[in-house]
């Protein structure tokens, strides 16, 4: 599978506000498996890292988790 036009955007802007949050791929993962998506944590590190792409709708799963636990850091 190759990369979608929009894929290395949204992986840019997925790793400023991992980064930006202190957000760690294992938490994003667990909260974005508990949203039924359906990669592995280590495909989930592959996608961070630029390694692999991943459907659109995992994409947008992992920027909602990321977004879930920003909004309940205090």
């Amino acid at each position: 599978m190759g990369f979608e036009p929009h894929e290395p955007e949204q992986r840019r802007e997925l790793n400023s506000t991992l980064l930006q949050a202190d957000i760690t791929v294992s938490e994003l993962w667990l909260r974005y498996f508990s949203m039924s998506g359906t990669a592995g944590e280590y495909e989930v590190q592959a996608y961070v890292e630029g390694l692999i792409s991943l459907p659109a709708l995992q994409r947008h799963l992992l920027a909602m988790a990321a977004r879930e636990i920003i909004s309940e850091t205090p």
